[in-house]
C-alpha cells in the first residue's frame, strides 16, 4: 500500500470510529433503567480517601530474562516450546531489564498499590533453598525499595502459575503431596526476605485454574490432560499449601 492510500484508509478508519460529543450519555442511559438489583449495581460517590488505586502483573507476563543471571526454567518456559505453540514469554515486556522505566509508568499512573509476582525459578532455580540465587533475589529486592520510595505498596504473589520445571520433572509438579513442603519453605524465605517491606501477601493466583486447566484441560502449563482424578489430588495440595501459609505467615511481623 502506498504512503498517501494508506495515510487516507487510516484517516478514514478513525473518521468512522470517531465518536459525537454525549454520544456515551445513550450507553450510561441505558443503565438508569435497570431492574433491581441492577439498578443498585453502580455506585454514584465519590472513592474513600484510603482506596487502593492498583495494577498488576504477573512474573512470566512481563519480566522477560527467562535464562538471565541464573534463573531456572519454569513450566511456562517449558509449555510454550511445546506443540505447535509460537509465542513465548522470553522477552515478554522486559520489565527485568526494564525496572525504572516501569516504576516510572507506575508513578505516571499514580496509583498506590503494584501487585507482583515473584517468578519462584528466579529466586530458586531448580525450586529448592539449595539452589538459591542472589542475583535474581535483588531484583526483587531492588523493585519493592524502589516502589516504597515512590510511596507505593507491593502486593506481592508468590505463585503465578510458573512452578519451576525441575520440580514438575521429578516429582510431578503440584500432583506431588512432597510440593506442600517445598512450597511452604519457598514462602518462609519469601517473608523473611522481603517480608520488613511487603504487607500485602497473595498465595496463589487463581488455584482453580492451576488444578483444572494445568493438570485437567491442559490448556495452560504444564498442560497436562486425560487423567480426571488429577486436578482434584492437585487441588488438594494447593488447599494445605493455603492452610500452611496462614500458618507461616501468622509469625511474621509484618508492616502495619
Amino acid at each position: 500500500m502506498s504512503g498517501p492510500l494508506a495515510l487516507w484508509t487510516c484517516l478514514a478508519l478513525l473518521a468512522a470510529a470517531a465518536a459525537k460529543p454525549n454520544a456515551g450519555l445513550k450507553t450510561w442511559g441505558r443503565f438508569s433503567k435497570l431492574p433491581y438489583p441492577g439498578d443498585k449495581a453502580f455506585l454514584y460517590d465519590t472513592f474513600p480517601k484510603d482506596f487502593m488505586w492498583a495494577v498488576g502483573t504477573a512474573a512470566y507476563q512481563v519480566e522477560g530474562a527467562f535464562d538471565k543471571d541464573g534463573k531456572g526454567l519454569s513450566i511456562w518456559d517449558t509449555f510454550t516450546r511445546g506443540g505447535n505453540r509460537v509465542t513465548t514469554g522470553d522477552v515478554g515486556s522486559d520489565s527485568y531489564h526494564n525496572i525504572h522505566t516501569d516504576l516510572r509508568a507506575i508513578e505516571q499512573l499514580e496509583v498506590t498499590h503494584y501487585r507482583f509476582s515473584l517468578s519462584w525459578s528466579r529466586i530458586f532455580p531448580n525450586g529448592t533453598r539449595g539452589s538459591y540465587n542472589e542475583i535474581g533475589t535483588n531484583y526483587y529486592r531492588t523493585l519493592i525499595k524502589k516502589l516504597k520510595e515512590r510511596h507505593v505498596q507491593p502486593v506481592v504473589t508468590l505463585y503465578h502459575w510458573d512452578l519451576p520445571d525441575h520440580l514438575q520433572q521429578t516429582l510431578g509438579g503440584w500432583s506431588h503431596p512432597e510440593l506442600v513442603g517445598i512450597f511452604k519453605d519457598y514462602a518462609d524465605f519469601c517473608f523473611q526476605t522481603f517480608g520488613d517491606d511487603v504487607k500485602y501477601w497473595i498465595t496463589i493466583d487463581n488455584p482453580f485454574v492451576v488444578a483444572r486447566h494445568g493438570y485437567g484441560t491442559g490448556v495452560v502449563a504444564p498442560g497436562i490432560k486425560n487423567d480426571p482424578d488429577l486436578p482434584f489430588r492437585v487441588g488438594h495440595n494447593l488447599i494445605k499449601v493455603r492452610v500452611l501459609f496462614i500458618l507461616v505467615s501468622s509469625t511474621i511481623p509484618f508492616p502495619l
